[in-house]
């Protein structure tokens, strides 16, 4: 059983997350795979157990076989995600299976830039390399490969930045894989090359497959034509999340699944090649279900199309060049029921997908399988390279002392006294109105301003002070800055060096943890 109380981010470099423990994992795998196997829950004119059996055979081209399934964008994923690759294909080999990633090349990336931090003498600071990005709004699967001729400098760019590290890294590995991806079709296949090459040289190999080419035909169809029974079951764990989790406001996490007279929106993606993705809605009239991206009509199929279509999401590219993609949610109940025996989350996902926990109680009345949580951290820099700055809190907290306190950091000089003296009073009056007249403004406002006045000529014989204090925080806001790009836990693993990685594979659990 997971324990969400454990999801928290590993805190220090090195660290690592799994939960369940190894071996209730090995249990939570034989558990998942005995009740689905002959689950009968009714989707599509067929029980679900029966629709497991085929989408594994399509996809996994095995049944009988343990299936560990992962996933995410294609992106440059840090070693926090990479440790979901590491557990995945360990657990898959020491039951005899099959470790999957989903590539979700159906999102849409809010930036494909590698970031590799650079530490000198100056303090710490960012080189960027760009890799291609799409427009806005359309997702991974529409960017074109890249020729051999714009990877070169690339591969340039990282080694330049990276400097000596560069060698030391896997990014030799990861670039010679993205060269070799010769059959690749667009940037996804060659980002899932490039990843590989980089994996398997630390013998941690996964089968990718990408989202957009995956087989969900009977989830599809049986989502189209019960989309008021599914969009209820979804809002309805959606409204349970938001007040077991105290969440406000109706656009969090996601928002609810709207609608517009009698179309119901689906959490399913619509979009064309070189467009943004759109929102799927669907009305059932009589037997005809109408589709539409958004405001456009994509088609109207009855019924019996639906029941009788083998490949429903081929069918609509075939058409009308449609793209129909699962969205997060839905993409996870269907990895969940009908491909794997265990899906590994990363801590966001494993947090969220309670919601999807509901739905599947809800809308198809079975328990939920059990899934699993790994995350983990790893600094590029283990040690800090910078020297030791003063707490920005505490250097803020003495100013603001020194400035409403100043008499208590005066020189020895009679001639002040008299200054203080008014100091006292003016303070003690400026007390005595807020306890007995409080709702005198003016000879309170009169009051602070004369202290601030005294204040400001006590601080006037020691200027130096102060200054030298406003200098030391701005050099503590440099150095939290610098510690902040320096030990980021979101960098690309591959730029992380070898040695540093093999410490992240000895920390996770190896295959000895997974047999019981």
């Amino acid at each position: 059983m997971l324990d969400f109380a454990r999801l928290k981010t590993p805190p220090k470099h090195g660290d690592v997350l799994v939960t369940p423990d190894p071996p209730d994992c090995v249990a939570a795998v034989r558990e998942n795979a005995a009740r689905l196997r002959d689950a009968d829950a009714p989707v599509l004119g067929r029980t679900l157990g029966e629709w497991r059996r085929e989408t594994r055979n399509r996809i996994a081209e095995c049944d009988d076989r343990p299936i560990i399934v992962i996933g995410h964008q294609p992106e440059f994923i840090h070693p926090g995600v990479w440790a979901k690759h590491v557990v995945a294909d360990r657990l898959a080999r020491v039951l005899g299976g099959k470790a999957i990633n989903l590539v979700v090349d159906n999102d849409s990336p809010k930036g494909t830039a590698l970031h590799i931090p650079v530490v000198d003498q100056a303090g710490a600071s960012l080189r960027t390399v760009r890799f291609p990005n799409p427009p806005p709004g359309q997702a991974y699967e529409q960017l074109p490969r890249l020729a051999a001729t714009e990877i070169d400098p690339l591969r340039r760019a990282v080694r330049e930045a990276m400097g000596e590290h560069f060698a030391a890294s896997p990014m030799p590995a990861f670039f010679d894989g993205l060269v070799g991806a010769r059959e690749a079709a667009d940037w996804v296949d060659q980002m899932i090359a490039g990843c590989r090459g980089a994996e398997r040289s630390f013998g941690v190999e996964l089968t990718g497959v990408r989202v957009s080419r995956v087989w969900w035909s009977p989830l599809l169809a049986d989502l189209l034509l019960n989309a008021e029974k599914f969009a209820d079951a979804y809002n309805r764990a959606l409204a349970w999340y938001r007040g077991e989790f105290r969440v406000r406001g109706s656009n969090r996490p996601i928002p609810d699944l709207a609608r517009r007279g009698d179309e119901i929106e689906l959490p399913i993606w619509a979009y064309r090649a070189d467009e943004p993705r759109r929102r799927l809605y669907v009305a059932r009239r009589g037997d005809d279900c109408v589709l539409a991206a958004e405001r456009e009509s994509i088609t109207t199929l009855t019924a019996s199309d639906l029941r009788s279509c083998g490949d429903l999401a081929g069918f609509l590219a075939e058409r009308g060049g449609w793209r129909i993609r699962p969205r997060a949610l839905t993409l996870t109940i269907w990895a969940r029921l009908l491909l794997a025996d265990l899906f590994i989350h990363g801590i966001g996902g494993a947090k969220y997908d309670r919601i999807s926990d509901r739905i599947i109680a809800d809308y198809f009345g079975l328990v939920p399988p059990e899934m699993a949580c790994v995350s983990a951290t790893l600094h590029v820099f283990p040690a800090s390279p910078l020297t030791d700055a003063e707490s920005v809190a505490d250097l803020r907290s003495a100013i603001r002392y020194l400035t409403w306190n100043p008499q208590r950091n005066l020189p020895d000089n009679a001639a002040l006294t008299p200054l203080v003296g008014g100091r006292v009073s003016t303070v003690r009056r400026s007390r005595e109105l807020r306890e007995l007249d409080p709702l005198n403004h003016a000879a309170r406002r009169d009051a602070f301003r004369q202290i601030r006045e005294i204040n400001e000529r006590l601080l006037a014989e020691r200027p130096a002070t102060l200054a030298e204090l406003n200098e030391r925080l701005q050099h503590a806001r440099h150095r939290r800055e610098d510690d902040r790009i320096a030990f980021d836990r979101e960098y690309f693993f591959a730029i992380h060096d070898r040695p540093a990685l093999e410490g992240l594979l000895a920390a996770l659990p190896g295959p000895s943890s997974f047999r019981v």
